[in-house]
């Protein structure tokens, strides 16, 4: 009967069909699915578009045949992610001294020591007397903080290549090969001797908007005082590794490290306040959403516009749309397709990448659990768009605070009241910066005093985050929560959201 229904709507199966593929994205890892299985799809499809050829007129028997094509496709696509054991591939020289040339692909990172991805162009083992040879394969080293190297640069150098291992620990929930295979990085390049660099070698567009970037960060270092700076380079472009790890430390236990993390969590978040207060300033709606969407986009170009701000900066347009649009169905449709073409472009996201879990999850959370809590709360006052802020808050709390617990081990319990007490001041606190910045680049005085004005806002938030991070019970450590606890929490919540649902629809039939 389900399936029959099912069967009948266009929607229905598009949705069946592409949550298939997820699934399968989410069931491959489990299963240990690697490059060696490949022929074995390979044949399965083809007997899979043989059912569907041979069961096409019956609906019901098209529709399951056409979900396991997804699904047993989304199988071989992971597969394929994994880099073939061959000469022409960086995993070939595993365990060996090699000469390496290639590009730095991403932007470094600083914290203690420089974390550089290569991308791998020639390479030659050392103990050989070939000559150096095209490879393909991204490898990660991590070097002293000086001298410091960028995005685009050209390195030559000598190393230990070697495979990435996990921790010991058979407990651990963090694997470090996933961790990296995710990024498409299956190498790891030990005791690295530099011995030549040239620069200008990335994408020039690319390389431009990190030079911008750098010195916007520049700017902000002169006109502001420690720690209100690097917070504030946290909330503008995402850069966390000069904010003092006390302060770090302080967000993670008031649930508020959302807001320097640039993610799908935090740009979910900020983006509904942002469009909640705007329309509390009564703004009109149209423009709301467009003011929002532009404010978004300069966030992406800001931080880097790596892939995972873009894919943040999505989730964020996506909500934002949701609440423009009022119509959940359509917007679900296009969440299950925005879904469906990250893992297809990567399989290896929803498994091993925690802030592409955690975007989806929260921007779930503010589509379906908000106005169950909208409904719950008419009585309470609109004043410039609090109340929408704090539910948009609660419901990506409540939507992402399972996999928080799985995942990290914590869950804080001020988080909704510092949420409530923060938060309306973070889209003001973010404008104020901003205009800082700009009127530092065109006059440093004047950059200075406006520096000034930002440090208010800034100052507050710190100090209501310390103030609640001292409290001894601000996160209580969950380090048992298993996995098909963390699935019970989500299938409760799942059935109160469809509870709702169809409760809403029965009053509006009647």
């Amino acid at each position: 009967m389900f399936l029959h229904k099912l069967a009948q709507s266009k929607s229905g199966v598009f949705i069946f069909v592409l949550s298939s593929f997820i699934i399968g994205a989410v069931t491959a890892p489990v299963l240990k699915i690697s490059r060696d299985d490949s022929s074995q799809l390979i044949f399965i499809l083809i007997l899979l578009i043989v059912a569907v050829a041979v069961v096409w007129p019956k609906k019901e028997w098209r529709l399951l045949s056409f979900g396991a094509l997804f699904f047993f496709f989304s199988f071989f696509r992971f597969a394929i992610t994994e880099p073939p054991f061959a000469p022409s591939s960086l995993i070939f020289y595993h365990d060996r001294w090699v000469a390496v040339e290639g590009i730095i692909s991403y932007e470094p990172l600083f914290d203690g020591k420089q974390k550089i991805i290569l991308n791998v162009q020639k390479l030659k083992v050392i103990t050989s007397g070939d000559q150096p040879r095209a490879v393909n394969g991204k490898m990660i080293m991590y070097l002293d903080r000086y001298p410091e190297y960028h995005y685009g640069d050209f390195l030559k150098l000598n190393c230990n290549l070697t495979k990435p291992l996990d921790s010991e620990d058979g407990e651990q929930k963090f694997s470090y090969p996933a961790y990296l295979a995710r990024q498409g990085v299956w190498s790891v390049c030990l005791n690295a001797r530099i011995k030549e660099v040239a620069s200008g070698r990335g994408n020039w567009a690319y390389g431009k908007i990190l030079v911008l970037k750098n010195i916007l960060v520049e700017g902000v270092n002169k006109i502001l005082p420690e720690p209100q700076s690097s917070f504030l380079g946290g909330l503008l472009y995402g850069a966390r590794q000069s904010i003092p790890a006390d302060l770090k430390n302080a967000f993670s236990r008031t649930g508020t490290a959302h807001i320097i993390a640039v993610s799908g969590y935090n740009i979910t978040i900020i983006a509904a306040a942002i469009l909640a207060i705007l329309q509390g300033l009564s703004v009109p709606r149209q423009r709301a959403f467009w003011v929002s969407v532009v404010l978004i986009a300069v966030f992406v170009l800001l931080t880097g516009a790596s892939a995972s701000v873009v894919r943040a900066g999505l989730m964020g347009i996506i909500v934002l749309w949701a609440r423009h649009l009022g119509r959940l169905s359509q917007v679900g449709r296009v969440l299950v397709f925005t879904a469906f073409l990250m893992l297809l472009f990567n399989p290896r996201l929803i498994f091993f990448d925690a802030g592409f879990q955690l975007s989806f999850a929260s921007t779930l959370g503010i589509l379906y659990l908000s106005p169950i809590l909208e409904n719950y709360s008419r009585r309470w006052p609109k004043i410039l768009g609090f109340k929408e802020s704090l539910l948009t808050t609660l419901s990506a709390i409540l939507a992402t605070a399972p996999l928080i617990a799985y995942s990290f081990g914590s869950f804080s319990l001020v988080a909704p009241i510092v949420n409530l007490l923060i938060l309306p001041a973070i889209p003001y606190t973010m404008a104020l910066g901003f205009g800082a910045m700009i009127l530092g680049l065109l006059y440093f005085p004047l950059g200075q005093v406006w520096g000034s004005v930002v440090w208010l806002p800034l100052t507050y938030i710190i100090k209501v985050v310390e103030y609640f991070s001292g409290w001894g019970w601000a996160a209580i450590a969950v380090p048992q929560m298993s996995w098909w606890m963390m699935f019970l929490a989500y299938a409760i919540l799942i059935w109160i959201g469809w509870r709702y649902r169809r409760a809403s629809n029965d009053k509006y039939e009647k």
